[in-house]
């Protein structure tokens, strides 16, 4: 299977669609050892892509706070990506489904962000 076949595969299996919205986030992590203010890369109702400086692992849970409602999620590191400028892509999926931590709406099964 070429890379972009397999790509196209990865994104079918999402079960809500990715937002490539900028909002900033507080991750906490190792029982409170750090919390680090970052901003999400993209963001769906089942989880979020942010950079982060503090080194995680891979099955790791962190705590997400949304500033905007002073929501809070548990969430699972599930993928690292790239690194740039001291910072690594972290990709966490949450316990549960959150679109009341987006303050986003579903429509049908796809979320869309309100403003």
């Amino acid at each position: 299977m070429s890379t972009q076949a397999a790509r196209a595969a990865h994104v079918e299996r999402r079960r809500s669609t990715r937002l490539p919205i900028r909002q900033t986030l507080i991750v906490c992590g190792d029982a409170g050892r750090f919390q680090e203010q970052t901003c999400t890369y993209s963001l769906n109702a089942h989880g979020v892509l942010v950079a982060l400086a503090a080194t995680v692992k891979i099955g790791q849970m962190l705590i997400i706070q949304n500033p905007e409602n002073w929501a809070e999620r548990e969430g699972r590191v599930t993928s690292l990506g790239r690194c740039y400028a001291g910072r690594t892509e972290v990709g966490i999926e949450f316990t549960e489904p959150a679109l009341d931590f987006w303050l986003i709406r579903a429509s049908s099964k796809t979320p869309t962000h309100t403003d």
